[in-house]
């Protein structure tokens, strides 16, 4: 064995403790070059060569799209507000996509964005303007810039317990539940993150309400 494919099994070694997929198929990559020369030096039989082939190839392509994933992009002013105050733990192609599976919405003052009790099939967030909740005690909680609307029908699957109307001009990115349930499902970092943003949020309004 020559001191390449030596050189290439460290590789190989070390890329197990890497916990960063980009840096892990860099390495892969790097490993899988030496390979091929060190192999070169031995004269191994062609199917070795070839199946080495296909896996520095698999790991090249995969190397090139994370490369073209993380790419700087340039977020629209909604989406850039949303990931400052609401999102600040998704890349920003990972929020793009999120809100591709939403739209946004506009209310007239005094719209009744949410009826008590009746069901609610999807979830919104606060873009410009402000939401009043009328809570059953005949108080009321406002929602400015990034809060949900509806996120406790949400995760519950329960009618709300409120009445929502737009104090003024309101515009919101609101998601159908099953839609995003959907898509949450085959995004699992999204879904962490939404998770989490969902009961900051919740906590928060229920502090309020205490």
């Amino acid at each position: 064995m020559t001191p390449l494919l030596h050189l290439a099994n460290a590789i190989y070694l070390v890329s197990y403790a890497v916990k960063e997929i980009l840096w892990l198929r860099l390495m892969t990559c790097v490993a899988g070059v030496a390979t091929l020369i060190g192999l070169g030096f031995n004269h191994p039989p062609a199917e070795l060569i070839a199946w080495q082939l296909v896996f520095f190839a698999i790991n090249l392509v995969r190397l090139v799209q994370l490369i073209h994933e993380r790419r700087p992009v340039r977020l629209p002013p909604d989406a850039r507000r949303l990931k400052s105050k609401v999102f600040p733990s998704l890349r920003p192609r990972e929020l793009l996509r999120l809100l591709d599976v939403a739209e946004i919405v506009e209310h007239p003052p005094g719209h009744h964005v949410i009826r008590q009790g009746e069901p609610l099939a999807h979830l919104a967030i606060v873009l410009d303007g402000t939401a009043r909740v009328q809570l059953a005690d005949a108080r009321t909680v406002e929602l400015s810039h990034g809060a949900f609307i509806g996120e406790l029908s949400y995760l519950t699957g329960k009618p709300p317990a409120a009445d929502v109307i737009a104090a003024g001009a309101l515009r919101v990115v609101r998601w159908p539940s099953a839609a995003l349930r959907t898509y949450l499902e085959g995004t699992p970092d999204t879904r962490t993150a939404m998770q989490l943003v969902l009961g900051a949020d919740l906590a928060t309004k229920l502090r309020g309400r205490a």
